[in-house]
């Protein structure tokens, strides 16, 4: 055999290794995506929420329609439209920026619902209802809102009056703020943005995303949990609501922070893939039906004492975000299933 053969052979050779080792990984990775069967009870959802407006106040619902991007309600509950978690969100007129709770807290004081097949109704104190006229690609205009780290966001603005109204309940002023609606015909692609976060976890992708949401579609907040960063906080009242999750779990035999190591998760038909644990910020020390800020920074002072995160970011963690793997309709009191070892 010549050299020429000799590296031609090894050179098919370290080929076929190559592709070899390719193929292993690629089954590795399908088999890791594969839906488990084999499931276990935890426990049952105590609370169900959906947030209208992204920052806004709670929807709290016995029964919701899972959808790849999030909750929202269901034809039964309201048949003319059907309100998605966060799927307005208020921004700056000047730079299309996003704005929250976190600089603005009376934020979590405003109520939105449907009034009628063409208006919802947005609510705050001291302020008249207003009746925005649900939004479309046609007759409004299509924007891109900055959320975090600079991500560009499709949205629909809302129209004049809905800007006054945010405007004048927010700054006290006629201009500054404005409202955006996603209608769901578009996905964030958070790929610019996010590397960071897409490098350490690794189960998290583009299909985990919401509409407006901080990232993922969904949040899971076990009670247990809670309870126990309850005892260890005096001197301050905080509930599951100072995490503003869509699911409350609870059960006798749960205990604290084990949900920190679900995997997969099984309610009623819809099945979740555990993709990052939620990490914290200054949001949580406000109270949520009161807008009014914790002078002692609870409970992220305690948390910052021994839940902190692994990750990118430096930042305590209570809770865990959830990618939609199937979807379908849940409900208060169906019982929580994760995935055995």
């Amino acid at each position: 055999m010549t050299v020429a053969q000799i590296a031609a052979n090894t050179t098919v050779l370290a080929g076929a290794a190559v592709l070899a080792y390719l193929g292993f990984q690629f089954f590795q990775k399908k088999k890791k995506e594969i839906i488990p069967w084999n499931w276990e009870e935890v426990g049952s959802l105590s609370h169900l929420y959906i947030y209208p407006l992204k920052s806004g106040h709670r929807m709290e619902v016995t029964r919701a329609e899972c959808t790849e991007v999030g909750l929202k309600q269901t034809e039964e509950d309201e048949k003319v439209l059907q309100l998605r978690d966060r799927g307005l969100v208020v921004y700056a007129e000047r730079n299309n920026e996003f704005r929250t709770a976190r600089t603005y807290p009376q934020l979590m004081q405003i109520d939105i619902s449907v009034h009628d097949e063409k208006h919802l109704a947005i609510d705050a104190p001291t302020m008249r209802t207003l009746y925005v006229k649900i939004p479309n690609n046609t007759d409004n205009k299509e924007i891109k809102i900055k959320l975090h780290k600079g991500e560009e966001c499709y949205s629909i603005d809302c129209g004049d009056e809905a800007a006054l109204w945010f405007s004048r309940y927010i700054l006290e002023k006629d201009t500054g703020l404005r409202l955006g609606y996603h209608d769901g015909s578009q996905r964030r692609d958070i790929t610019k943005t996010h590397n960071k976060y897409l490098e350490f976890y690794k189960n998290l992708t583009n299909s985990s995303i919401g509409l407006y949401s901080d990232l993922t579609s969904l949040l899971l907040v076990n009670q247990t949990s809670v309870n126990d960063l309850k005892q260890r906080i005096s001197n301050t009242t905080i509930s599951a609501n100072n995490f503003r999750p869509n699911l409350v779990v609870d059960g006798l035999d749960l205990k604290p922070y084990t949900e920190d190591n679900w995997e997969w998760i099984k309610i009623g038909d819809v099945v979740l893939r555990n993709v990052k644990d939620c990490t914290r910020c200054t949001m949580t020390t406000i109270d949520p039906d009161t807008s009014i800020r914790d002078k002692n920074r609870e409970p992220l002072a305690t948390l910052e004492k021994y839940r902190m995160s692994n990750g990118p970011d430096a930042l305590p963690v209570m809770g865990i975000n959830l990618e939609v793997r199937k979807t379908g309709i849940i409900k208060v009191g169906d019982k929580v299933l994760v995935s055995k070892k």
